[in-house]
C-alpha cells in the first residue's frame, strides 16, 4: 500500500494505491509513465513530490485519458489501469489546488 498526504503530515492520509491496484500499477509502470515511475522505483520509501513535478505528473497523466491510446477498453485490466489513472490525476489535482507539495510513503 502507498499513502498520500499533504505538507508532510503522514497523520494525515487522504488516498492511497491499495494492494488489489498494485497489478495495475505494475502495468502501468511499462507505459513509462514519469509519475508512476517514481511512486514505483520508491514505493517502501518515503518521497516529496514537488509542485514541479506534480504538474510535469499530471500532464503526462492526462494523455492517458485520451481512449485512443488504448488497445481494448473492454479489458478489465484495461479498465482498472484506467481507473487508477484517474485516481491518481485526482490525488495530484488535490495536492495541487492546495498549492501543496505530496508526500508518499509505501508499506
Amino acid at each position: 500500500m502507498y499513502s498520500f498526504s499533504l505538507k508532510n503530515q503522514f497523520n494525515k492520509v487522504f488516498a492511497v494505491i491499495e494492494y488489489e491496484e498494485e497489478y495495475s500499477f505494475q502495468n502501468l509502470y511499462e507505459k513509462d509513465i514519469f509519475f508512476i515511475k517514481t511512486i514505483w522505483e520508491r514505493y517502501y520509501d518515503d518521497y516529496i513530490f514537488s509542485i514541479e513535478e506534480l504538474k510535469k505528473a499530471k500532464l503526462d497523466l492526462m494523455k492517458y485519458m485520451e481512449l485512443d491510446r488504448w488497445e481494448n477498453l473492454s479489458d478489465k485490466d484495461t479498465k482498472n489501469q484506467l481507473q487508477l489513472i484517474y485516481k491518481l490525476i485526482a490525488i495530484i489535482s488535490y495536492a495541487l489546488e492546495n498549492d501543496c507539495s505530496l508526500y508518499g510513503s509505501g508499506d
